[in-house]
């Protein structure tokens, strides 16, 4: 087992990479681990015209592009893996990892998001974004 991070954090979307630019600029060396769906729900989107700084709307994979990129300038670190078990009462945490890998750390940001929820429609993949959504 490795030397402890000073910081975990679990998820890869906008709440995972906003802590992670964060803590980076704070000089935690943060670890971000990109689960299942790295990016989270915002790579499925095509237009985002609701984020600050961005007046005429932004891609959502691009949008999660370029937060990875400043996490990355400041010194995160990504890795792709998803937590089966935390054991939280031990000092460091220890994070098991579907992989059967071991990490421990001093402190752990949970970011794991949500997943869209499919009705099972007729076509509702080809109608995504043409008037299907699964946004609020």
């Amino acid at each position: 087992m490795s030397e402890p991070h000073e910081l975990v954090i679990a998820g890869s979307g906008v709440a995972g990479l906003s802590a992670a630019v964060y803590a980076a600029r704070a000089d935690l060396a943060p670890l971000v681990l990109e689960g299942d769906e790295p990016g989270g729900q915002l790579t499925l989107t095509t237009d985002v015209e609701n984020y600050l700084g961005f007046p005429e709307g932004v891609g959502g994979m691009e949008l999660i592009q370029r937060g990875k990129e400043q996490a990355e300038r400041f010194g995160a670190t990504f890795e792709h893996g998803r937590i089966e078990t935390a054991t939280l009462d031990s000092d460091p945490i220890r994070l098991s990892l579907a992989s059967g890998e071991t990490i421990q750390t001093q402190a752990l940001i949970v970011a794991t998001g949500a997943s869209a929820r499919w009705v099972g429609a007729e076509n509702e993949e080809d109608l995504m974004g043409y008037g299907f959504s699964t946004c609020a």
